[in-house]
């Protein structure tokens, strides 16, 4: 089974994710943006774009990946990854659910403010690129990325939102 976090930038994905990879014994945390950056590291621009989703390499190996280890591992495989293009989620979330491998997709949402003070308070990372594309992303969540939404995160603790993807994907 694949737990797929999805959400704008700065939603708290991340912090979900370990959370629930804490709380799900048999599961495996697999992060592509990862994959992603090491692209943008070793290759030239020429090769790789500033969006390495835009890479169709990353793609079908983000694919790839997550489903060996959904098929090969008999595990829980925790995504944590903003996918808001709909020809990127068909490439990758719709063809894991097409190949017939259970996949629970969710989408964070908060409140845009919530989404740029959270971005403001990361210390090691640059945001200006997530600050950039926040607004697309919300409105792709909005319009034609389907998932199972889990709204007004602001409003809540890392701890409930964990609770509430546990009793939605029946771990508890």
């Amino acid at each position: 089974m694949i737990i797929w976090l999805n959400g704008p930038f700065g939603v708290g994905k991340t912090t979900l994710a370990n959370l629930l990879h804490q709380k799900i014994q048999n599961s495996i945390l697999y992060d592509p943006e990862q994959l992603g950056d090491f692209f943008q590291e070793i290759l030239p621009k020429a090769v790789c774009p500033d969006d390495f989703q835009d890479y169709p390499i990353w793609r079908k190996t983000t694919h790839q990946i997550i489903r060996d280890l959904a098929t090969k591992t008999g595990k829980v495989i925790i995504v944590p990854m903003t996918i808001c293009k709909r020809e990127y989620y068909q490439e990758i979330i719709q063809r894991l659910i097409e190949d017939k491998i259970p996949l629970e997709h969710y989408i964070l949402l908060a409140d845009k403010t919530t989404i740029l003070e959270r971005l403001d308070n990361r210390f090691d990372e640059d945001n200006i690129w997530a600050k950039r594309h926040l607004d697309a992303c919300l409105e792709a969540f909005e319009s034609h990325i389907p998932g199972k939404k889990v709204k007004n995160t602001d409003g809540l603790r890392p701890e409930e939102v964990a609770m509430e993807i546990l009793k939605r994907s029946e771990f508890i």
